[in-house]
């Protein structure tokens, strides 16, 4: 069983294009005023992105103090603009412009459960995300796909159903994306939004196909380590989550048993968006290798170069780190690494 995971969100991966699917709108010489409060900030610095008044990306580093950032400045009328936690993981999307008052609080744990207040179309856009927090939430994207599809049939004429069609929607295949973008008003999708659009699918990355080593979040310790994958011994890397099914994920760490573990290295990584039940999970499967898990999900910084969309997907590297196989079998991929034993 395979299963897709929000592919399209790798789109977000492109900062630069992703902002200039917003440029190119109408200039606003008055600036815009933001104030986050956000509970579990701290005193962190946050990455904020978001198109300037001249077209081109602002991508800067905030000083957070007591939870909370302000910033003021213009930007091009509309604009998105993203809020990024140290681990480059999106904590805050809004749709501003300039002229306006946005203010956001809630928790930094809980992107989905956000109170924004100060336009009416960032209030919309939020709105639909608090609305539908257990389809983000969720690995499965079918709900939240239907969702948005019913969202853009009622708003036709909003701009932020196009911001949903290209941040949030994700089929199986892009043409879903561009009949989708064909239903709503071109008034609400500027000819360079929709051409920006057609940027990102033509410019879209190959996975990385070398994996030296990941800083992920291991479960014995309780904290990030460095997983080292290029060292004396193939690996074979297993990517999972809850909704894979627990006989599925059976079927595949059964058959990953039979390598010999003195010879060859493996670990599992959830990309569950939070990990509850983690624990319980592989506890049940009683294998003796290492699991991980990635705060973000497939937007952390370590897992995005990969772009694992689709679960379970299996890597196998040889011990420099070269990837052997990828795909979906494990009992290719238990073949493939005990060809390299």
């Amino acid at each position: 069983m395979t299963r897709n995971i929000k592919g399209h969100m790798l789109v977000m991966v492109s900062l630069a294009l992703i902002m200039a699917v917003m440029c190119g709108c109408k200039k606003e010489n008055k600036p815009f005023k933001l104030n986050v409060e956000l509970k579990g900030l701290g005193a962190q610095q946050v990455r904020v992105v978001y198109c300037g008044a001249d077209g081109g990306v602002i991508d800067s580093w905030v000083k957070c103090e007591n939870n909370a950032f302000e910033i003021e400045d213009k930007c091009s009328n509309p604009s998105l603009l993203m809020v990024y936690n140290q681990m480059n993981v999106p904590i805050v999307k809004l749709i501003i412009a300039g002229g306006e008052k946005l203010e956001v609080k809630g928790k930094i744990l809980e992107p989905y459960e956000l109170d924004v207040k100060g336009s009416e179309t960032a209030e919309q856009y939020n709105s639909f995300m608090v609305k539908h927090k257990m389809d983000y939430k969720s690995a499965n994207c079918q709900a939240l796909n239907k969702a948005i599809e019913n969202f853009v049939k009622d708003n036709p004429t909003s701009l932020v159903s196009t911001v949903l069609v290209m941040l949030d929607y994700s089929p199986d295949d892009d043409a879903q994306i561009d009949r989708l973008l064909e239903k709503i008003d071109d008034k609400a999708k500027p000819e360079s939004l929709v051409e920006s659009y057609n940027l990102l699918k033509a410019r879209k990355k190959t996975p990385a196909t070398k994996i030296t080593s990941l800083n992920i979040f291991e479960q014995s310790s309780g904290d990030f380590e460095t997983a080292r994958i290029a060292g004396n011994k193939p690996s074979i890397i297993v990517f999972w989550d809850r909704e894979l099914g627990e006989s599925n994920r059976k079927q595949i760490f059964d058959e990953l048993k039979m390598i010999d573990a003195s010879q060859a290295q493996v670990l599992d990584i959830s990309l569950d968006i939070d990990s509850t039940g983690w624990h319980h999970a592989t506890h049940q499967d009683a294998t003796t290798w290492k699991h991980y898990w990635v705060p973000g999900s497939m937007m952390n910084s370590e897992i995005v170069s990969l772009q694992v969309d689709k679960t379970p997907t299996i890597i196998v590297t040889d011990s420099l780190g070269q990837q052997q196989y990828r795909g979906d079998d494990p009992i290719k991929a238990r073949q493939a690494i005990q060809n390299l034993i």
